[in-house]
């Protein structure tokens, strides 16, 4: 669950996303990366997940130059929450079970527990053999997300992405879903991409990204007081009432 860049160089689109980025998560901590749009925050996942190839440096997973891996073995062991996860048009229970076809009925519902959603399909009259629809129709946002949630842990990966997975849901949602990301803490190694602060707050590191690089890390408390800019895009924030 270790990741390092080194001395990372990326393009897209002919624009210098990263020069010399650099920096290290370490296993079982829940950390995070912000910094204003367009600072290139999801091209670091796609990086990560081999999605991208770097132009210049490396990428190390557990010591290991991600070039040297496929790009199957790695989101093999993997699992990325995107803002908008797709859910099949097939019971709960299946679409979980499509990440790891040999779960359990007790281990799916197991990390749903976890991802806060178990409560709310048990109310269901089906319960887990609830079909949801064409991209999960019947369901809200967040419960969608939860579910996608529930479908990262159920593929026993130690690496689980969080891609501005609470940007399009209202605060009451998107802090059960907080709440479901801090269930997994110390379990598994955490990277959020986020712009919404709240969903970074607990982090044991937050990374904030200027310019293609890394000007600061710490918790959220250490940056407040130490680094100007990560203040200012706070405040930001919370007078436009997010």
């Amino acid at each position: 669950g270790n990741i390092e860049f080194k001395n990372v160089k990326f393009k897209y689109n002919s624009k210098e996303l990263f020069n010399n980025l650099s920096f290290k998560i370490h296993e079982h901590e829940m950390t995070a990366i912000v910094g204003k749009s367009g600072e290139g925050k999801s091209s670091i996942l796609k990086l990560i997940n081999k999605s991208y190839n770097v132009d210049k440096g490396s990428i190390l997973i557990d010591n290991i130059d991600i070039n040297e891996l496929s790009e199957k073995n790695i989101k093999d062991n993997m699992s990325i929450v995107s803002q908008a996860p797709y859910i099949f048009n097939l019971s709960i229970k299946d679409n979980i079970r499509l990440a790891r076809p040999s779960a359990t009925d007790e281990e799916i519902i197991e990390v749903c527990k976890k991802a806060r959603i178990h409560d709310l399909i048990i109310e269901m009259e089906e319960g887990y053999d609830t079909v949801v629809g064409e991209n999960g129709v019947i369901l809200s946002g967040g419960q969608r997300q939860r579910i996608a949630i529930a479908r990262a842990l159920i593929k026993n990966s130690k690496i689980i992405l969080f891609d501005e997975a609470t940007s399009a849901l209202d605060n009451e949602t998107q802090g059960k879903i907080q709440e479901a990301i801090n269930n997994l803490k110390n379990e598994y190694t955490i990277m959020i991409i986020a712009h919404r602060f709240s969903t970074i707050l607990n982090c044991d590191k937050i990374f904030f990204i200027e310019n293609g690089k890394i000007i600061d890390s710490g918790t959220h408390k250490e940056l407040l007081n130490r680094c100007s800019e990560y203040k200012h895009l706070y405040e930001s924030e919370i007078k436009k009432g997010k």
